[in-house]
């Protein structure tokens, strides 16, 4: 359980997403911090060495998996459950990442979050993003878009069952007690091929032949146009 969850350490190069909660993490002083729905530590295993790293899950095999190689991470229920399995400890960082749109209670989630999460900690929050560019063309079409409708094959392969846009996840945010500092797109090349390539060839003429700089394309393309991005990161304070 929890291998399809376990990316490896090259996604800190090749994936926008994991490429900005590394950076934003580390711009953070060492501190405490969770992942909820951490999956088998991907997150854990390479912040450990700037902060003290705990996770929690649904996937009772990742825990295991992880609690084998020696990570503090424990089981819990997002959506039922009242408080952190951490009862004594008041995060200075707080990250869910590609959580909230399987949850059928995001709110709670929320609500944990706040109270295990230090007066002016960070939360980062990512999500699908409901319509990025890949969506708006056939949804102007009047056609079904299967990213965003449940069920269809791609929802009911991927668990999605809440769908977010920059203004509604911002609104969530905003009502349950944080600041939204700032927000990004990411995950832009998955618009498709033409993006893809972009992202490519355009670092390539200029010089920067390696797969980090063309995620840093991709990060860039994101942060001018996160309306756009089939994936949104939200950088946050507890008030």
């Amino acid at each position: 359980m929890g291998v399809a969850n376990d990316p490896s350490e090259h996604y800190f190069i090749s994936s926008a997403r994991h490429m900005l909660l590394e950076k934003e993490l580390r711009s953070l002083p060492p501190g405490t911090m969770c992942d909820l729905g951490c999956g088998r530590g991907l997150l854990l295993r390479h912040l450990k060495d700037h902060h003290v790293c705990y996770g929690t899950d649904f996937d009772h095999g990742a825990i295991q998996y992880c609690q084998s190689i020696g990570l503090s991470a424990l089981q819990a229920d997002l959506n039922e459950a009242s408080q952190l399995p951490f009862p004594d400890i008041k995060f200075d960082a707080i990250v869910i990442s590609e959580v909230m749109e399987h949850l059928l209670e995001p709110r709670n989630a929320l609500q944990i979050i706040s109270r295990h999460l230090k007066p002016g900690g960070t939360l980062l929050v990512t999500v699908p993003n409901a319509v990025p560019l890949l969506a708006r063309f056939p949804q102007l079409l009047g056609k079904t878009v299967n990213w965003l409708h449940y069920p269809s094959l791609d929802t009911e392969q991927t668990g999605h069952i809440r769908f977010y846009t920059i203004e509604s996840m911002s609104r969530l945010l905003r009502e349950e007690g944080f600041i939204v500092d700032k927000y990004s797109g990411v995950s832009f090349r998955m618009n498709g091929h033409f993006w893809s390539r972009v992202c490519y060839w355009l670092p390539r003429i200029c010089g920067h032949r390696n797969e980090e700089t063309y995620t840093k394309m991709e990060v860039w393309l994101g942060k001018i146009t996160p309306g756009l991005s089939p994936g949104l990161l939200f950088v946050c304070k507890k008030r």
